[in-house]
């Protein structure tokens, strides 16, 4: 009995020195990051590596942190929630990351931060939108972006204000099947149904991956709808607004964040989303100095403008610098380095960023007002707050 429990408690701690090891002062600091780099949000996974390995790269210039440069692991996650899983594992427990940055999709996020959480390593989320990720009192978790739901409330509440038509106002829905585009449209319809002089006169929905929406689309026109908000990722919004043009569907469309980049714009057409109006988290005209050389120096790098995910990510990545830095680097064993630094961003209060300043709550998330854009000419412009 006694070799049985001996045994038992020499596997806990051998297992426990596999799961924490402890560092030697010469290694790096090592930062994960998860995005779709294949599959399809491939566009939007390169923008977002494209950014970290930027600021990774700045960072080491300047002499890394505390003299230790960052080594930056990346994964490819197909946009699938298991490979994302699988992702996380291995950065997590082979690789044996300081802190994991992703995903581009909320399903990946939500489905890997189980692993993040258990295994006690910061998970920074600067991309993914659901309101879930910090909804459910996960302590590792942390967002630089706006929620799902601040993002449509934001765009209602200007709607409402701004671009009211008439004393009765239509509203469609076409939104894609998901956790995301079913969260867009039942926020946006409540408001809808609570407002005097609006209502609901469609919805439809569509399957990520589709290509043919005339059916749906056809269904919509027959209601006749002042607004047609648009929920999803832009490949398939730009074949809607391509396929509207094309039953000669005249309505004001609105969109989020998802569509706000000039890859949209490419893949709709632009004179077929003149005056769409959607959310952005970031937009390369932003007066902020820190945008600003942001956009200088990824422009000269990558001779393209960054997108909001790439601005997220290297906002994320640059949160990590001052985290790590505050936290120290001198700890005995990976598990309690982790812990240190989750405890710093935990306490992180209105700390300058490329998308503004960053204060988060109890719930990891950051309270970041997006902006409202409307697409001129194939550009967006920034429309609300008035002089961003």
């Amino acid at each position: 009995m006694k070799k049985s429990i001996i045994l038992v408690l020499s596997i806990v701690f051998v297992a426990g020195l596999i799961s924490s090891p402890a560092l030697s002062g010469k290694d790096p600091i090592k930062i994960g990051l998860i995005a779709p780099l294949s599959g399809p949000c491939a566009f939007q996974g390169t923008s977002m590596k494209n950014a970290a390995e930027m600021a990774v790269d700045e960072i080491n210039k300047k002499g890394g942190i505390h003299g230790k440069n960052i080594q930056l692991f990346w994964e490819d996650d197909e946009s699938t929630p298991v490979k994302g899983v699988n992702a996380a594992q291995k950065l997590v427990t082979k690789d044996q990351v300081l802190s994991v940055v992703g995903h581009y999709n909320s399903s990946c996020t939500l489905a890997s931060m189980a692993v993040t959480q258990k295994n006690k390593v910061p998970h920074m989320c600067p991309v993914s939108v659901a309101a879930a990720i910090t909804g459910q009192g996960y302590q590792y978790i942390f967002r630089n972006c706006a929620t799902n739901p601040m993002q449509v409330n934001q765009l209602a509440d200007y709607v409402f204000k701004y671009m009211k038509e008439s004393d009765d106002n239509k509203v469609g829905f076409f939104c894609e099947q998901t956790d995301y585009g079913k969260g867009i449209m039942e926020i946006f319809s409540d408001r809808v149904k609570a407002e005097p002089g609006w209502k609901v006169v469609a919805n439809e929905i569509y399957k990520p991956g589709d290509t043919d929406m005339i059916a749906q689309l056809t269904k919509i026109k027959a209601t006749n709808p002042d607004f047609l908000l648009l929920g999803g990722n832009m490949t398939e919004v730009a074949q809607i607004v391509r396929q509207g043009k094309e039953i000669a569907l005249k309505t004001q469309y609105l969109a989020l964040g998802g569509c706000s980049n000039d890859k949209f714009a490419e893949l709709a057409g632009k004179n077929n989303i003149e005056g769409m109006t959607n959310t952005s988290y970031f937009e390369t005209t932003s007066k902020n100095p820190l945008a600003k050389e942001f956009v200088s120096n990824f422009h000269a790098r990558y001779k393209a403008d960054p997108d909001m995910f790439a601005a997220a990510i290297y906002e994320a990545f640059y949160i990590l610098e001052y985290a790590i830095n505050k936290t120290g680097v001198d700890y005995k064993s990976i598990g309690e380095w982790r812990k240190a630094l989750r405890d710093t961003v935990a306490n992180i209060n209105a700390l300058p960023g490329v998308q503004g300043p960053t204060t988060y709550g109890p719930d990891g998330q950051a309270d970041k007002q997006v902006y409202i854009v409307v697409w001129k000419d194939g550009k967006r412009v920034i429309i609300y707050p008035e002089g961003s």
